[in-house]
């Protein structure tokens, strides 16, 4: 699965936010700069690589399990580096060792993600051990360096925790609402821009899926926090703000507004006063967050003036779909009034939360787990192999050709790996790109002879942009990386040597292990798209069986099972555009491939929007003859879809059927899209049953023939 889909279902790999960038680069540069001061240079480069091992491991969001993390961590570190240091003179130890050791590592989010992002950084440290290396130096001295680094990474934390409770937890909600704001001013550009809907659709399905994950990881850390007793008022209003913000989401699905000429001859001024009142209502959801939400001012928006504007009799068809823009607006203001209501008590719907690791696990139980992932139908095995064979074979090059600066080679290796090509592929690009770029910068310091009174402050402040980038920019992330490898190594007297070793064994770097996971199923999006499309629709058909059985029963047990339907069918959508996403970072790609898993994309979107409308308007529908049918005539095609697109789980098959009616689902869109907003109930069943049939006839090849 690709990046978004991970941390769906891993919300905790969301490693930095804003808090804990700020907290590592706090660490980073109070332990750096002082070292550095007293002529202490590679106990301040250890110390503050230490810190940025823990960092790494530090991702839980509970007081207590983060306490148990640091308790393995520390160990781990300790051991990991003190191993490096003992086993170093002797290469063939070493490889050995740093082969078994990588594997058991990676291994360890088998157990639970947490202990994957402890092994992940453990690996991380071990590399950062061979760059300290010195011959003759006791064995000791690196290993306690390192730890203490990451002592003092966990010091400053344990501070922010006691002084700032919940702070990353309204990070990432402040973070969720900016997006959403971004997100409702796209859907504004219809009113002053010829929107091209296919473009409108690709940059409305990238923000849903930052929604998705921010959203997602939010109410994880949530969850975790209220299943081990952490429950406060003020964690309780964190979560009635991400309830919220989820109902904000739902509606700008539907929010999909393009003016027609007719309203911009006849009615120009009417639709500046909607595109006006967007503008504010986003402008006030950037700023929304728990701490700032009652000082801030919420806009006067005159919702009735804009509903009762007189619109020209020429226009009065097109004006239906304003209107419902309106509406959706004015549902969106109403909730945002709700955010400044007084804090409440809301019941949390029990799920089952991943446990970390704890002292009552039995032995047996772990061996079993990850015996039984020792396949290479197993994505952590897969990755696992990978990520070792890759370090392995880096150590093998560098030890073999005696490279300069050589286990570079190694980190590079370790960071643009990922789960998938098209994953690592991108990161390659991107450790390409902010390699060179940040050589080029390191090149005009060097011309310019920069005083070594000055360079510890570069190499604190490329160290903390480093932090504030490396979750969402790694290209940026890269370039301030090389600067502060620069300015480390010129503190140590070597920085006019390290300009052809850093480039030479970055694009070492990232070949080996892209050549692994070319050799280790690629894992080829075009491939396992109709999976995925099957997945999509079987979420529809299941929320369309629960909406059945919901319209005859009307209770609460089946609300509760249909909006757990409803949400799934929105996170299966939001993959789906996912592996388009994907798909676009693959070396190798077509042209018409990619239309093609972007026309599906579409369709199973438009799906939703119509799935979306008949949720929000479900207690106002009443189960007849003629509704039960339309129901069951779309759930009897979804079943077909989903049973003829596992007979065609070749891709070749699959697109070239679909490519045969491309034409005819392009002008199903254009109707859909202008019809969905002027139909009621009834209709939009009606309107739901046509595009699952005629989705279903565009890939049915025995129709065909």
């Amino acid at each position: 699965m690709i990046q978004s889909n991970i941390l769906l279902r891993y919300p905790s790999l969301r490693t930095f936010f804003n808090l804990r960038t700020n907290i590592a680069a706090l660490s980073f540069v109070s332990c750096s700069i002082p070292l550095f001061l007293m002529g202490h240079v590679t106990m301040g480069i250890a110390f503050s690589l230490g810190s940025i091992s823990c960092g790494f491991a530090d991702t839980s969001s509970v007081t207590k399990y983060r306490i148990y993390d640091f308790l393995i961590a520390l160990p781990l570190f300790f051991c990991i580096s003190l191993g490096i240091e003992v086993v170093f003179p002797h290469s063939l130890l070493f490889v050995g060792s740093l082969a078994i050791v990588s594997f058991a590592l990676f291994m360890l989010a088998v157990l639970t993600p947490r202990l994957g992002a402890i092994g992940f950084a453990a690996i991380l440290l071990a590399i950062y051990a061979m760059l300290l290396h010195l011959d003759g130096r006791s064995v000791w001295l690196v290993p306690l360096w390192l730890t203490g680094g990451a002592m003092w990474y966990i010091f400053w934390q344990v501070l922010a925790i006691f002084f700032l409770p919940n702070q990353e937890s309204k990070d990432i909600l402040s973070d969720l609402y900016q997006v959403l704001a971004k997100k409702l001013m796209l859907h504004d550009q219809g009113f002053v821009l010829a929107t091209d809907k296919n473009q409108l659709f690709i940059k409305s399905a990238q923000f849903r899926s930052q929604i998705a994950t921010l959203s997602h990881t939010l109410e994880y850390r949530i969850h975790q926090q209220f299943c081990c007793g952490e429950d406060n008022a003020k964690l309780q209003d964190i979560y009635r703000f991400l309830k919220i913000a989820e109902r904000i989401n739902e509606q700008t699905r539907l929010m999909y507004f393009t003016s027609t000429p007719l309203l911009k001859q006849y009615n120009p001024q009417w639709l500046e006063n909607i595109h006006y009142a967007n503008q504010q209502i986003s402008q006030y959801l950037a700023q929304v967050s728990v701490n700032n939400v009652h000082h801030l001012t919420l806009p006067e928006i005159d919702f009735k003036t804009l509903r009762q504007y007189q619109v020209a009799e020429e226009a009065q068809d097109e004006a239906i779909t304003a209107h419902s823009f309106i509406n959706k607006l004015d549902i969106i203001y109403l909730l945002l009034q709700e955010l400044k209501n007084k804090a409440t008590t809301i019941a949390i719907t029990p799920q089952i939360v991943s446990k970390p690791i704890v002292l009552t696990w039995k032995w047996q139980d772990i061996v079993s787990k990850l015996v039984s992932q020792m396949t290479l139908k197993s994505s952590y095995f897969r990755h696992a192999l990978r990520g070792t064979l890759s370090l392995t074979t880096g150590l093998i090059v560098v030890r073999s050709l005696n490279l300069d600066f050589g286990f570079w080679t190694l980190m590079t290796s370790l960071l643009i790996l990922r789960p998938n090509l098209s994953m690592t592929w991108t990161r390659l690009l991107q450790r390409l790109t902010g390699t060179v770029c940040g050589l080029i910068m390191v090149g005009g310091l060097l011309h310019f002879q920069v005083s070594t009174d000055i360079l510890p402050f570069v190499f604190c402040i490329a160290a903390v942009l480093f932090f504030h980038t490396s979750a969402r920019h790694y290209g940026f992330a890269v370039f301030f990386v090389t600067l502060f490898v620069f300015a480390g190594f010129s503190l140590n007297g070597q920085g006019d040597n390290i300009m052809l070793p850093r480039l030479d064994n970055t694009v070492l770097g990232v070949f080996i292990p892209l050549i692994f996971v070319f050799i280790l199923t690629p894992g080829w999006q075009k491939k396992s798209f109709p999976t995925q499309l099957s997945t999509t629709i079987k979420g529809y058909t299941d929320y369309l069986i629960s909406f059945h059985l919901y319209l005859a029963n009307k209770d609460p047990q089946h609300i509760e099972k249909l909006q757990r339907h409803f949400q799934d069918c929105v996170v299966y959508d939001t993959n789906l555009f996912d592996h388009w996403m994907g798909y676009l970072g693959e070396p190798q790609r077509n042209s018409q491939t990619s239309e093609h898993i972007l026309l599906c994309s579409r369709s199973s979107n438009i799906i939703l929007r119509i799935l979306t409308q008949l949720n929000e308007n479900k207690e106002k529908i009443t189960l007849n003859n003629q509704i039960e049918a339309e129901i069951k005539s779309a759930t009897h095609s979804l079943i077909q879809l989903q049973q003829l697109l596992q007979q065609t789980l070749n891709h070749t098959e699959l697109f070239k059927h679909i490519s045969k009616q491309e034409q005819l689902i392009y002008q199903s869109f254009t109707y859909i899209e202008d019809e969905i907003y002027r139909l009621d109930n009834n209709q939009l069943i009606t309107l739901l049953a046509k595009e699952i049939t005629l989705f279903l006839n565009a890939i049915d090849h025995q129709a065909q023939k």
